[in-house]
C-alpha cells in the first residue's frame, strides 16, 4: 500500500518573518583554520541528510527478496521518502510518550519479511535507541542509525564503528548552520559519483543562506528530488564541518537548553519533554508539549520559528496523533543570545 502523508496543519506564509530562527545562520565564528581530527573514513557527503539516507537504502538493498524497512511512526517526510524512492515496503513501529519504543512490541515487528530497521535519536537524545539497535541486529536486520539531530553522536558512531550499525546519517546544517550538508557513514560505499556544485551555486547559497534546489519533487513525493541525489554538499559546508569547534558548540547548546528547561519548568503553556540532560546529550532543540494547540500559532506570531512535525504517514494514532499537534521544537542553538532565550520564555508565560 502506498504511503500517504497528512496535510500540513499550518503554512509559514500565515506568519510574520521569524526573528528567532530554529537553526543558526551560517557563520565562521567559532571555527578555525586548523582542521580538526575527525573519523572521516567511510564518510560521504551529500546536499541533505535525506539523500544520504537514500544512498544508504540503495546500497544496502538486498536483491534476493523484497526489502521491507521498519520506520518510527513519529517522523517527518524526509525520513520516509528516501525509502519510497528506493522501492522499499514500509512498516511503522510506535513510540511511547518519551519517544522510546516498547521493546516487546518492537521485537514482535521484527518478522522475517523485515530486512532493515531505522532507529532515530530524537532531538539529540537517545531514548532507548541503543536497545533497539541491538535487538534489531540480533534479529539479523540491517540497522540504519538516524543522527540527523546529532552531528556529535554521528562522529562518535564513525569512531566506534559498532558492528550492529550498518549505516548512520546526520545533518551538517542542523548543527552548524551551513547552507546545506548531509553526511553518511557507510563502510564499503563510494561517494565518488557525487557532483561538486559549481561556484555560482556556491555563491548563491552563501548569499541566501540556503542551497538552491534543482528539479521538481518526484511523483508521489513532497520533498525528495531525484536530481539532488548525486549532488555533493557545498565546499563551505564541508569546510565548516571539518573546522568547527564541536566541544564549544555542544557546551553552548547544553547551556541554552538547561536555561530554557529550568525557566519553563512550571510553565502553564505546557511541559518540557526532557527536563534534564545526561552527559551524552547534545540537544538539537528543546521538545515542548503544549497544553493548547493554539500555542503554536502564538509562538509563530511572536516571530519565534518553532518547528512541528505535522506531515505524518497516515493513519495517525495514539501518542503520534497528539504530538503532531502539540509537540513543538524550541530553538536552543549556539547562536542564540540570552535575550533570545528570555523572549522564548516570555512567549510561553
Amino acid at each position: 500500500m502506498p504511503v500517504q502523508f497528512s496535510a500540513p496543519l499550518m503554512d509559514a506564509k500565515h506568519f510574520p518573518p521569524s526573528l528567532i530562527k530554529a537553526q543558526p545562520a551560517f557563520s565562521l565564528e567559532g571555527s578555525s583554520l586548523r582542521r580538526h581530527s575527525l573519523p572521516v573514513n567511510d564518510v560521504s557527503t551529500f546536499s541533505r541528510a535525506r539523500y544520504a539516507l537514500a544512498a544508504a537504502a540503495l546500497h544496502l538493498k538486498q536483491s534476493s527478496q523484497q526489502n521491507t524497512v521498519l520506520l518510527p511512526a513519529y517522523h517527518c517526510p524526509a525520513l520516509v521518502e528516501p525509502f519510497i524512492y528506493a522501492g522499499y515496503n514500509i512498516v511503522f513501529y510506535p513510540q511511547l510518550a518519551d519517544l522510546s519504543t516498547d521493546i516487546a512490541i518492537f521485537s514482535h515487528l521484527l518478522s522475517p519479511q523485515v530486512t532493515h530497521v531505522v532507529v532515530v535519536r530524537y532531538f539529540g537524545f537517545s531514548q532507548n535507541a541503543d536497545e533497539l539497535i541491538q535487538e534489531a541486529f540480533a534479529a539479523n536486520k540491517l540497522v540504519i542509525e538516524d543522527n540527523a539531530h546529532s552531528l556529535v553522536h554521528f562522529w562518535q558512531t564513525c569512531e566506534a564503528q559498532p558492528p550492529a550499525i550498518s549505516a548512520s546519517v546526520s545533518s551538517v546544517a542542523k548543527t552548524l548552520g551551513s547552507a546545506d550538508g548531509g553526511v553518511l557513514y557507510l563502510p564499503g560505499f563510494s561517494g565518488s559519483a557525487q557532483v561538486i556544485p559549481d561556484f555560482i551555486t556556491e555563491l548563491k547559497a552563501l548569499r541566501s543562506g540556503n542551497r538552491p534546489v534543482t528539479g521538481s519533487a518526484d511523483t508521489g513525493l513532497r520533498y525528495f528530488r531525484t536530481a539532488m541525489q548525486t549532488a555533493d554538499c557545498l565546499r563551505a559546508s564541508r569546510w565548516l564541518m571539518l573546522h568547527s569547534n564541536y566541544a564549544a558548540i555542544s557546551r553552548q547548546r547544553r547551556d541554552n537548553y538547561q536555561y530554557l528547561a529550568q525557566q519553563l519548568q512550571h510553565s502553564s503553556a505546557g511541559q518540557v519533554l526532557y527536563p534534564t540532560l545526561t552527559q551524552h546529550d547534545v540537544p538539537y532543540v528543546l521538545p515542548f508539549l503544549l497544553h493548547d494547540i493554539d500555542g503554536f500559532t502564538r509562538l509563530r506570531q511572536q516571530q519565534i520559528q518553532v518547528l512541528r512535525w505535522e506531515e505524518l504517514a497516515t493513519p495517525v494514532t495514539g501518542v503520534v496523533s497528539n504530538y503532531q499537534q502539540h509537540l513543538v521544537q524550541l530553538p536552543v542553538h549556539q547562536a542564540l543570545s540570552k535575550q533570545h532565550l528570555q523572549n522564548i520564555v516570555k512567549a510561553l508565560s
